[in-house]
């Protein structure tokens, strides 16, 4: 029973992020153009943007801990090459939050953006799945204000015929690839 009272808050506050992802999979990133903007959550965080860990994506072992480093990579990369707004490289960041509570989420937009003098935040949330080679992404995107303005999710999978062993060193590069047009994807869709 108390399982199900300590799991409870993580399923709701996931379905709260999935309402919030469905009501608003659309906008237009055209209003952050040339926007000072930086990124929360990139990496290996295996994290909804409820907090909620994806136990699949939580790397293993070193091998898989590159993997996410390699789509941490390659995301950034195409964060960077987005006409929609000026990146700001997450190295570059500061007092970045691990994660946003769904609940005060636009609240602790406003003070990274406000510490990190960003004019937008783009909540980044990245699975590779090295059993399918795949590399899922979601966003949103927010103003200063905390106002979510766009958001999406995009699929992106790897090379064909598959990789022998995607865990594997000469793989990460391809990764990195696949994660950027993964993240490529998402952004085109709101003309990103």
């Amino acid at each position: 029973m108390n399982k199900l009272r300590q799991s409870l808050p993580l399923f709701l506050a996931s379905l709260l992020a999935a309402a919030a992802l469905s009501s608003c999979t659309e906008g237009n990133l055209s209003r952050l153009r040339n926007a000072r903007t930086g990124a929360i959550g990139i990496g290996p965080t295996g994290e909804f943007p409820s907090g909620h860990a994806l136990s699949h994506s939580k790397p293993d072992s070193p091998e898989e801990q590159q993997v996410h480093l390699a789509v941490q990579r390659g995301v950034e990369r195409a964060l960077d090459d987005s006409r929609a707004f000026h990146y700001v490289p997450f190295a570059q960041m500061q007092q970045v939050p691990s994660h946003l509570n769904p609940f005060i989420e636009r609240a602790e937009v406003k003070k990274f953006a406000a510490a990190t003098r960003l004019d937008a935040v783009v909540r980044v949330w990245v699975t590779p799945d090295c059993k399918r080679q795949s590399v899922t992404i979601g966003f949103l995107a927010h103003v200063r204000s905390g106002k979510v303005v766009a958001s999406d999710l995009a699929t992106s999978h790897g090379p064909v015929p598959p990789l022998k062993n995607p865990t594997a060193r000469a793989s990460l590069p391809t990764w990195e690839k696949t994660a950027y047009e993964a993240t490529k994807k998402a952004l085109a869709k709101v003309r990103g």
